[in-house]
């Protein structure tokens, strides 16, 4: 079947959600991230999927969807990406790690890019299509394409959170990303916190007025409310319910030891992630006495994908700290900590989501914890806890969760060893988590994206005229 010449929706990303195969591509599913469950909307509507990629073929179509490689010159990708992305805006939205860095050729090479982005969504789109945007890699795309095609219906989703006001203010691009923004229709944001920093953003830089959800830009209506990343609970579901990864579960189990209690950390060595201070509170407890490293581990999984400025210099703190808590505490043969540093695929980590009694899901700051979401999704029987950061969007959410201060660690430290307590026990708490996130997992979430963009913007008359996509 040839490609078609227009679509009805265009999603545009940093990445492909997809790797390479033998046989072409094939749809990736990676633990914690919602792109799957974007990609498998954009296939249902039979829509494209738009992204940097230098080997892609033109017509390649997977699970439905039809995807465009973008090319742009290597040294604008690097300015963009290593760059602005994850020097200025990485930093900027998260609020920790090292200072964002702010370099006007870096900012020159984003414009490039995201212009792109627009002239090709700008040809596939038909008129009066859908187009769907993600991210902070992306964020002034949306205001190229209104004035280059004011027919289309336009939708921002944002997985990173949206920084304070006076945080935001800091960037020299602020009113070039804002004009961005204000380009959409819709305005999908992590979490509450964001959608209120963005309103407020707004205002300050534009003097629009805002509401509680919404504001007028150009005579537009222009709607941000929280949009949270979710999960396919179904699928995660189904794997724990299979004998084969139960059977597993128990083999990891006996193979830490057959400790009585095993807590789990997921989360890529980020700043925002704030490891070291999950390992700071372990150590801590076996310290002083309230956790017993005989019958206690700890197993850390580094999250693939980590997109942090200075990865490198997280990772060797947490290596050394690693080492330290094994040095002090376990036994020959038997370490305390348990660091695992390569990405598991599904079965795996459901596997380890089984093993787990406690999850400790604290971020410092993250406008989605999908791994709290995973494991709620798991826990079939709701026997299990979690220990979730009350700066992370999940705790909205979750509030049947330990819900803490990560920054506390007398708080965190008394939420695990409660945990730890009644880890065994069915909950009905957990009961509720995981019917929660069965009911917003990620194909509702991305129907409910869709849908609403489409009521926003369903008043409006069809404006076919076409512009020139400017700078």
């Amino acid at each position: 079947m040839p490609r078609p010449e227009t679509f009805d929706l265009v999603t545009l990303a940093h990445a492909l959600p997809v790797e390479a195969v033998a046989a072409g591509w094939i749809l990736r599913r990676r633990a914690a991230d919602p792109a799957a469950g974007f990609a498998a909307a954009t296939g249902e509507r039979d829509g494209a999927w738009v992204a940097l990629h230098d080997v892609l073929p033109r017509d390649a179509q997977v699970a439905g969807a039809w995807l465009t490689g973008l090319f742009a010159p290597s040294a604008d990708i690097e300015e963009y990406y290593l760059g602005q992305c994850r020097e200025t805006l990485l930093p900027l939205m998260h609020e920790y790690g090292p200072p964002p860095q702010f370099h006007q050729p870096w900012q020159a090479a984003y414009r490039r890019v995201n212009h792109r982005y627009a002239v090709a969504a700008a040809r596939l789109a038909a008129p009066g299509a859908v187009v769907w945007i993600h991210d902070y890699h992306l964020l002034l795309v949306a205001g190229y394409l209104r004035r280059a095609r004011p027919d289309l219906r336009i939708g921002v989703h944002l997985q990173a959170p949206f920084p304070p006001v006076e945080r935001f203010l800091r960037m020299p691009m602020r009113d070039k990303v804002m004009r961005g923004l204000l380009g959409a229709d819709l305005l999908g944001l992590p979490d509450a916190r964001s959608a209120a920093n963005f309103l407020d953003a707004a205002h300050e830089v534009t003097g629009l007025r805002r509401g509680d959800r919404l504001l007028l830009a150009d005579g537009r209506m222009v709607v941000a409310t929280a949009f949270p990343p979710s999960i396919d609970a179904a699928r995660f579901a189904a794997y724990a319910a299979d004998p084969g990864v139960r059977d597993r579960a128990r083999e990891l189990r006996e193979s830490l030891g057959d400790p009585r209690t095993v807590l789990l950390s997921v989360g890529a060595l980020d700043e925002h992630e704030g490891v070291e201070r999950r390992l700071d509170a372990y150590a801590q407890l076996i310290a002083e006495g309230r956790v017993d490293p005989l019958s206690t581990v700890l197993v850390h999984v580094a999250a693939a994908g980590s997109e942090a400025a200075h990865p490198a210099a997280v990772q060797e703190r947490v290596d050394r700290q690693v080492a330290q808590i094994n040095g002090m505490f376990s036994r020959l043969g038997h370490p305390v900590v348990h660091y695992v540093r390569h990405e598991l695929d599904t079965a795996e980590l459901t596997s380890l989501y089984l093993a787990a009694d406690v999850l400790l899901a604290l971020p410092l700051r993250q406008g989605a914890t999908l791994a709290a979401k995973e494991y709620a999704a798991t826990r079939l029987d709701d026997t299990g806890r979690i220990v979730l950061s009350e700066f992370s969007g999940t705790a909205a959410e979750l509030p049947e969760a330990a819900i803490v201060n990560p920054e506390d660690l007398i708080e965190v430290k008394d939420a695990i060893c409660a945990a730890i307590e009644l880890r065994a026990k069915p909950d009905e708490g957990m009961a509720a988590m995981r019917r929660r996130v069965r009911e917003h997992d990620a194909p509702k979430a991305t129907t409910a994206f869709l849908d609403t963009l489409d009521a926003v913007t369903a008043y409006r008359a069809p404006d076919k005229a076409r512009a020139t996509c400017a700078r």
